[in-house]
């Protein structure tokens, strides 16, 4: 069943060397997700767990479940938040998660390493994850959520307990 979807995903990713619509992102973490759920079914690998995360978040209105590597990513950003470095904004352990999975199985992934297909492809994404928050993700973050911008950026609200209970911020960058 493997060599399926990994069939699948490369007839779709040789065809799209640029992942720049909505549902090209939500059908690309779907098989991404299928791949992943066979390849735990047929014996011990890596886990890919900002992957599966992400594929589970584009499906769902709301992230409750929070895995660890989300919530070391949601500390790094707690830890982190200045208006001067949005760097989170970009996805970089989700994407070198990605790279490795997607050469793993030999399937193109040039969107991944091309700064500027990167920039599109996580821009097409936030879209996809835009008003469904992430919800207690660390013990100060109560909601993390991207905003939806009309593909003109990428924007991420960041509402606070705790300590900070009440605060919030928004950060990104318009294209």
């Amino acid at each position: 069943m493997m060599p399926q979807i990994v069939g699948k995903l490369n007839r779709f990713l040789s065809e799209r060397p640029r992942i720049k619509e909505e549902f090209e992102v939500v059908y690309l973490l779907v098989e991404l997700r299928k791949l992943l759920d066979r390849k735990r079914v047929n014996g011990p690998s890596i886990d890919y767990s900002l992957v599966r995360f992400h594929a589970d978040w584009a499906l769902h209105t709301e992230k409750e479940h929070i895995n660890s590597a989300m919530k070391k990513v949601m500390n790094n950003i707690e830890s982190s938040v200045d208006v001067r470095n949005i760097n989170f904004i970009f996805m970089p352990e989700f994407r070198k998660e990605l790279v490795q999975l997607l050469t793993e199985h030999d399937l193109p992934n040039e969107f991944c390493k091309n700064d500027n297909d990167w920039i599109v492809f996580v821009t097409t994404m936030t879209q996809v994850l835009a008003d469904q928050p992430i919800i207690d993700p660390t013990p100060n973050i109560s909601e993390f959520r991207y905003v939806d911008v009309n593909r003109e950026g990428i924007m991420a609200t960041i509402n606070f307990k705790g300590t900070k209970a009440g605060k919030s911020i928004t950060l990104g960058f318009g294209l």
